[in-house]
């Protein structure tokens, strides 16, 4: 037999458009198996980075919300009482400041007499008008002087109390002349006094004063006396630039005497009024009264006010006078020759 023919010969040209054909869809091929697996390989690799960041994100966030529930827990537990704790500081603020004024205000107590002194002295000026200055002399001719404070007074005469010991030699048959007087804005004022009526034992005399309107000073009731050991009390003198002067003291004993005190008083005190801390006669002042029969020396006694209506005066009724001819003192008191001029004044008191 013939031989069998192979298949046509193809041409270069037909080969090598196959051949292009061929190497394209390999490349292709390549190119789509490679591609693919970079793309998908980078999605995971950016996913996995982006839930990294995102667990991280979270766990910080956890973290800090944690953080700031136990930051809040933590303060509500502190002020859940703070209202309560606001009570208990408010009221150990208070006690310290109550402390602390207690503790000033017993550090100034040893002043607080002192202040009340300097204050009282201060208002001299009001007892003026009441208490005026006596002159006269004594037994040798020498000038005796003391202070003098109105009992009672109308329009045209005044009983004023001092004490015996300056007017002593003017209870003498004849005796000198005494005189009161008052510094005033216009000048100083003098005016004859008579005296009255004395009582030598307890250092009273009583003057009367042909000069109404005198103001009369308020006294201390019974039960302010009864009570006036420790209490200050102050020496009025009718001398002063002021129309009067304090000295001030305490009162260091209280009797059926009378009351001991430690007041200065100097010449012109005596006869004065001892007032007490709001300006009420206690008594006069005196450096010649001695019950215990010796000289107390700088702590003196003085007599209660209220003496004065058994020893030189009649009181009763609300109202003080001058005893009457008719009316004999108490044996140890003198009385002043001659009668009393009609119409005795009878204030209140």
């Amino acid at each position: 037999g013939g031989a069998q023919a192979g298949p046509p010969k193809k041409k270069r040209s037909q080969k090598r458009k196959e051949w292009h054909q061929v190497e394209r869809a390999r490349r292709y091929a390549a190119r789509k198996s490679v591609r693919f697996p970079i793309f998908t390989r980078s999605v995971l690799l950016w996913m996995l980075i982006f839930a990294m960041v995102g667990m991280a994100f979270g766990a910080s966030g956890a973290f800090w919300w944690a953080h700031f529930n136990a930051q809040v827990t933590q303060l509500r537990d502190d002020t859940k009482d703070f209202e309560q704790r606001e009570q208990g500081a408010a009221a150990a603020i208070d006690a310290q400041r109550n402390q602390a004024l207690t503790q000033v205000n017993d550090a100034l107590a040893p002043l607080s007499g002192v202040l009340a002194d300097a204050k009282t002295v201060q208002l001299a000026q009001t007892f003026a008008p009441s208490v005026w200055f006596v002159s006269t002399f004594d037994d040798a001719g020498k000038p005796s002087a003391g202070s003098a404070f109105a009992l009672v007074s109308d329009q045209n005469e005044a009983l004023m109390a001092t004490s015996y010991g300056v007017v002593k030699a003017a209870a003498l048959n004849p005796g000198p002349e005494i005189t009161v007087s008052k510094v005033t804005k216009d000048g100083t004022e003098e005016v004859k006094a008579e005296l009255w009526a004395t009582d030598e034992r307890n250092d009273l005399a009583l003057l009367l004063v042909k000069r109404g309107g005198i103001p009369v000073l308020d006294w201390a009731p019974d039960d302010v006396q009864a009570k006036a050991l420790g209490t200050r009390m102050y020496a009025v003198s009718g001398l002063g630039g002021n129309g009067a002067s304090l000295s001030p003291g305490m009162v260091l004993d209280t009797s059926a005497d009378g009351f001991q005190h430690n007041a200065s008083i100097g010449n012109h005190f005596r006869g004065g009024p001892i007032v007490t801390a709001d300006g009420k006669v206690m008594g006069v002042a005196s450096v010649n009264y001695w019950p215990s029969n010796f000289d107390p020396a700088e702590v003196h006694f003085s007599i209660q006010i209220n003496t004065v209506c058994k020893r030189v005066m009649e009181c009763g009724g609300g109202t003080k006078k001058k005893k009457s001819k008719d009316v004999q003192p108490p044996a140890d008191a003198k009385a002043q020759p001659g009668a009393p001029p009609a119409g005795s004044p009878k204030p209140n008191d």
